[in-house]
């Protein structure tokens, strides 16, 4: 169980965050993002920064896993676009982010920005509309999209982050209950939709 909890958490983890986060920079591929001076930095802290002070292994054989990682993900012979790992991105944050959330947050006191940031460019991502010429197209459970479309007709960024985070039926918990969860994914996605998502990346790295 250790070594399955690290895969979901060091590779899986940061794969579903960092897509939504690249892709809204202006990115492509999950190479191209690593390799982005404020997008790279990003991938970096919420992989040895956040989520691996989640996990229960030995430091150092965690910091070994991180680097083997961060080397595939910047592999040259592979072009894994960002958009294909974007398909049902709520239920991945569910099971590869949020326990490491909810872990970091218990052990440290505060919320994992990148992580917080991370579900705030699914939720901005789920907007749909365009990137440049790109038509932005989520894929996910139509119930999921039908809210995500609904809460953003509202124009009103508040009633977003606290819908999205109530929306049992994703979560199986109300996660405005999370202390202090609600106003930061509130600020990000203000944020995201004033100054663009590199900005706001460059904010928090």
């Amino acid at each position: 169980k250790p070594y399955h909890d690290r895969k979901v958490t060091l590779l899986n983890g940061p794969h579903t965050v960092l897509s939504p986060v690249g892709y809204l920079s202006g990115l492509d591929t999950v190479r191209e993002i690593c390799e982005d001076p404020a997008t790279g930095k990003y991938v970096n802290k919420v992989m040895n920064d956040e989520l691996m002070l989640t996990l229960d292994l030995p430091m150092d054989e965690l910091k070994q896993y991180s680097a083997d990682v961060m080397e595939r993900f910047r592999n040259p012979f592979v072009k894994h676009f960002v958009t294909s790992i974007m398909l049902n991105s709520f239920p991945k944050y569910k099971t590869r982010d949020l326990p490491g959330l909810k872990i970091y947050l218990d052990r440290k006191g505060e919320l994992p920005a990148g992580l917080v940031l991370g579900l705030a460019g699914i939720i901005t991502y789920y907007k749909g509309g365009t990137r440049g010429n790109d038509e932005i197209t989520p894929n996910d459970d139509p119930k999921i999209l039908e809210l995500l479309k609904d809460l953003w007709a509202t124009g009103d960024i508040d009633k977003v982050a606290k819908g999205v985070l109530g929306a049992e039926f994703i979560w199986g918990e109300d996660l405005n209950k999370i202390p202090g969860l609600t106003e930061k994914v509130t600020g990000y996605l203000k944020s995201i939709q004033e100054k663009g998502m590199l900005e706001t990346v460059k904010g928090i790295v």
